[in-house]
């Protein structure tokens, strides 16, 4: 998902998209996509937006152009400033269609930096069959309120709020979500439906009283680069 404006992260985003904003050397999506490509995936698809899909392009070509193994596909959203954002469950949806997405779907935020092993999610998905999700514990319930929050019981996910004034733990959703081929029809279900397009916590709300959904708990390193400030301290860390 790189479709996103990143208002919050303005005036750096009104030139650059924050996937492609450096850290360590190389951008935030190429960490993403390099990690990706040690699993066994077919298909890489990135979801853009009209404003920034040159940029993506060009990062793309030369990415595949210095020998990396998959092919980079893009889909862009006709969007140019947020104001016209499908919102990211209705980007999915588009994207699902445009590039005619039939298989099992691992779907990352475009701004993630973590350290995760995505094996574990993986393998986790492989085993139980059900759409399976990377939770992180942030250790401050009330940090937590900035995120998606996520309820467990054992490795099943009984609950989730999209940004709660009062969360009921410190695990939160990290924007990597895996779903079995069979529930793909179902974004266009919630669409129909007319539900908040917007974050995917609120499709996993709807989801998870439909059908069982899975966690993987992570402690590893995980950053959320929402801010400025958050952007330069990431940065400055991973020199």
């Amino acid at each position: 998902m790189c479709g996103g404006f990143a208002t919050r992260l303005e005036p750096i985003t009104l030139f650059v998209p924050k996937p492609l904003l450096p850290v360590g050397g190389k951008p935030i999506l190429e960490h993403i996509v390099d990690s990706v490509a040690e699993l066994d995936v077919d298909r890489i698809v990135l979801s853009t937006n009209r404003k920034f899909n040159n940029q993506f392009e060009y990062w793309a070509r030369n990415k595949m152009a210095l020998g990396f193994a998959k092919r980079i596909e893009i889909v862009e959203e006709p969007s140019m400033h947020h104001g016209e954002k499908f919102g990211a469950i209705k980007g999915i949806h588009y994207t699902i269609e445009k590039a005619k997405l039939s298989d099992d779907l691992l779907i990352i935020a475009g701004d993630n930096f973590c350290s995760f092993d995505l094996g574990r999610v993986t393998r986790c998905f492989t085993k139980e069959r059900k759409t399976t999700i990377a939770v992180y514990d942030i250790k401050s319930v009330s940090g937590a309120k900035r995120f998606g929050v996520v309820s467990m019981n054992g490795d099943t996910v009984t609950g989730f709020a999209e940004k709660p004034e009062n969360p009921k733990s410190s695990l939160i959703s990290t924007g990597i979500y895996l779903f079995p081929k069979e529930t793909l029809k179902k974004f266009g279900e919630y669409v129909r439906e007319g539900n908040n397009p917007d974050a995917p916590g609120y499709f996993l709300q709807w989801l998870i009283s439909r059908q069982e959904v899975k966690g993987v708990v992570y402690s590893d390193d995980w950053y959320d680069i929402g801010t400025i400030e958050t952007y330069k301290k990431v940065f400055d860390d991973n020199l």
